[in-house]
């Protein structure tokens, strides 16, 4: 009786389609011999051929799935051991009415009506943006383009000023010796330490056109040193008076002419309608009245608020010394000084 081999599933090996290995025989006896007693002989078949296979490694599988495999789906059916698992499609019914006509019209006037507000809104955003940019740069042109153009124009003035000293007879009767200037001509020069480094170049007059670029002196007031008001007004910007707010009572001021310096010292500050004109008084405050022997005042004033001009802002100072100035030009401790 012959033994019948199966491969099945379950004895799948990956040699499965190599060739069984050649048998050698076993010392036994010689051919004709008869059977040993008690030793059944089993026949063993011969190797069955094999068709030729380049690639001896691709039986990976058993051969029941190799066959399953060649009939298998593009898409592979979802099973237990899925990594992700499948989702059933939304079978989540739509709302009654939901495909109605009345309900679309609906919808499409909302979304109508929102983007309409958007563009309104985002309009006016841009807008404002816009115009908040336009202030900044506003802002600072008068912060720093207007005061660099004083400043230079200042330049050309203390020149100017220069001039007018040295060409200036000896005995020239007019201010300390320097004739009487013209409208918009410099006359003088004004020290603040506590709230400037640099000097101002005074003009003569206070209209628009004279104090452009410098502070200007009250016509109907003093000269600097004469007993009564000097009056000067200044712009409110940087670069001219809109600091002398920072001036207290103590601190110093000091006007430069072609022989003297005068030294002021600031009494007080006031913030007054901008129709007040007793500030320009010869005794500041009390129009009418003959000015005394302590009254050498100096009174600056300029616009107020900062950044509006229905008001004023008003430091009174009196005189408190005089030194002869030195033709040299070397300045008093007063004049660059805050703390003397």
């Amino acid at each position: 009786m012959e033994a019948t081999f199966q491969v099945s599933d379950q004895d799948w090996s990956p040699f499965a389609n190599e060739p069984p290995p050649t048998r050698r025989p076993s010392p036994g006896p010689a051919a004709g011999a008869p059977p040993s007693p008690g030793r059944a002989s089993v026949p063993v078949p011969p190797p069955a051929p094999t068709a030729a296979d380049p690639d001896r490694t691709t039986a990976l599988r058993p051969p029941g799935l190799a066959k399953k495999a060649q009939h298998a789906p593009l898409v592979p059916e979802p099973d237990g051991t899925a990594i992700l698992p499948v989702i059933p499609p939304d079978e989540t019914p739509a709302p009654p009415g939901a495909d109605s006509e009345a309900r679309k019209k609906r919808s499409v006037k909302r979304h109508r009506s929102d983007g309409g507000l958007r563009t309104t809104v985002r309009g006016l955003g841009e807008t404002l943006i816009t115009l908040g940019a336009i202030v900044l740069l506003y802002a600072g042109y008068e912060v720093f383009g207007v005061s660099q153009e004083i400043n230079n124009e200042q330049e050309t003035l203390s020149g100017d000023l220069e001039n007018i000293w040295e060409g200036a007879p000896e005995g020239e009767e007019g201010v300390d010796g320097a004739p009487v200037p013209e409208l918009g001509d410099a006359f003088a020069r004004m020290w603040a330490p506590d709230v400037r480094a640099e000097s101002w170049t005074l003009v003569e007059g206070t209209e628009p056109a004279d104090i452009e670029y410098a502070p200007g002196r009250f016509l109907d007031g003093a000269f600097p040193g004469e007993q009564g008001n000097f009056t000067l007004a200044g712009h409110n910007v940087p670069a001219i008076f809109s600091e002398i707010r920072s001036l207290e009572p103590g601190d110093k001021v000091v006007i430069e002419t072609k022989e003297n310096f005068y030294i002021y010292e600031v009494q007080s500050h006031e913030v007054v309608n901008e129709t007040e004109i007793d500030i320009t008084a010869p005794v500041p405050g009390e129009p009418g009245s003959e000015p005394g022997d302590e009254d050498y005042w100096l009174t600056l004033f300029t616009c107020h608020p900062r950044w509006d001009n229905y008001e004023r802002y008003v430091v009174y100072s009196q005189l408190v010394d005089t030194i002869e100035r030195d033709p040299a030009g070397d300045l008093p401790d007063a004049a660059i000084d805050p703390e003397a």
